[in-house]
């Protein structure tokens, strides 16, 4: 076995003894370290409200755009039953935002949901996708800011799939771009 390899058991070693010590309580700080290598497994029975992810962006000439959700649904073909990279990046991004929706839900009283790298990540991402990123040819919002960018916002939404009924979860500072 080369280095890697064995780096990458000694870290889920590691990561294993440290949960075993709280015996039967699967939480805590080190279950975040494991959330880097499995998607969220949480299953949605029914129709129930989901998080969403909203971008909103402010132009170098101080027009603010309106609201947009960053996840519109990608065409499928035949050959991404083997090949699929574009949505494969589009659902981690999704499981990213359902992470931050579980974080905020699971935030102690009087911490600050900005100091979670769960956040950091998706401003990040709310960044991108004001900014014209694409997946794939597929644009993460239906209109880009196509002027520079000066400061951009972001929402978690929860939401029934066909967008009604929508809760606002957080709504971000106004963030420098």
């Amino acid at each position: 076995m080369d280095i890697t390899a064995w780096l990458i058991v000694a870290y889920f070693a590691l990561l294993a003894l440290n949960l075993r010590q709280r015996w039967g309580i699967i939480d805590g700080p080190w279950l975040f370290f494991f959330r880097a290598f499995f998607p969220n497994w949480k299953f949605y029975h029914g129709i129930q409200l989901t998080p969403r992810l909203y971008v909103r962006g402010q132009s170098d000439r101080a027009i603010w755009t309106d609201w947009q959700l960053v996840y519109p649904r990608l065409p499928r073909r035949a050959f991404h039953l083997f090949h699929n990279p574009a949505v494969n990046l589009a659902l981690a991004h999704y499981n990213l935002v359902d992470h931050l929706a579980n974080d905020i839900n699971d935030l102690p009283e009087g911490a600050d949901i900005r100091d979670r790298v769960t956040y950091q990540l998706v401003e990040q991402l709310a960044k991108q996708a004001i900014s014209g990123a694409c997946w794939d040819a597929q644009s993460m919002i239906a209109h880009p800011i196509a002027s520079t960018l000066s400061a951009f916002q972001f929402q978690v939404r929860m939401e029934l799939p066909d967008g009604q009924n929508s809760q606002l979860m957080l709504q971000s500072p106004v963030v420098d771009a």
